[in-house]
């Protein structure tokens, strides 16, 4: 069945009036979202910042402890993942932009190569206090990845994140590799089960708050975009 519109009356003028008032009644300017590249950077100096910052004042014991092999196995993955994932960030904070979820997903897939690269260039070891001087290494990593985490998020306001939840992730991700960067630069501690549980558990930690705080703050944040 197909309707003729045009042969439906016309609105009276006062009715239309009406319509369009409603229509634009809550339409407020569009705050413009600044270039790409200028997130791009932010994101990059802040993640070197607070790493740089965070391994100079605790002190460079882990890079002194590190084989020239090791350093390469692990920073350069660490930076490659880094990379990738300010670059979904920031394209995830711009409305319909292209491959955001596809870099984000190859991040996550570079991190399971780095945790198997971790597994084959440090050996186990045996600690009689590994709880203990894990959970300090833990907290040393949160300590950096927290205020990471909140000018991460005061950069991602300023976009328009059409997947929080993603964002969000993404983002708690990226400070928890801020934590683990600076533990690789201060622990001296070279056990794989103390890297591999007490180090890689901030950015999983990190990328499960960022996934809850988004679920219950950056609706209400884009709403406002």
């Amino acid at each position: 069945m197909t309707f003729d519109f045009q042969a439906l009356p016309p609105l009276p003028s006062d009715r239309v009036k009406q319509i369009e008032a409603a229509l634009v009644a809550d339409l407020k300017p569009v705050r413009p979202i600044a270039p790409t590249s200028v997130y791009l950077a932010a994101f990059a100096g802040l993640f070197a910042a607070i790493s740089i910052v965070g391994g100079t004042i605790l002190g460079q014991y882990g890079w002194r402890a590190l084989s020239e092999l090791q350093k390469i196995a692990v920073f350069v993955p660490l930076a490659a993942i880094t990379a990738l994932l300010v670059f979904s960030i920031t394209r995830q904070m711009i409305p319909a932009a292209r491959h955001a979820r596809s870099s984000a997903l190859f991040s996550s897939g570079l991190f399971v190569v780095l945790l198997l690269i971790m597994t084959f260039i440090f050996r186990p070891a045996q600690e009689s206090a590994f709880v203990r001087r894990g959970l300090v290494c833990f907290g040393t990593g949160m300590l950096f990845a927290i205020p990471a985490a909140c000018l991460f998020a005061l950069l991602l306001r300023r976009g328009a994140a059409l997947s929080p939840l993603l964002t969000g992730a993404s983002g708690g991700g990226l400070a928890g590799l801020v934590g683990l960067a600076v533990l690789e630069i201060h622990c001296g501690n070279l056990n794989v089960y103390h890297i591999v549980v007490w180090h890689v558990s901030v950015i999983l930690v990190c990328v499960v708050a960022g996934f809850v705080f988004a679920s219950v703050t950056f609706k209400r944040w884009t709403s406002n975009h």
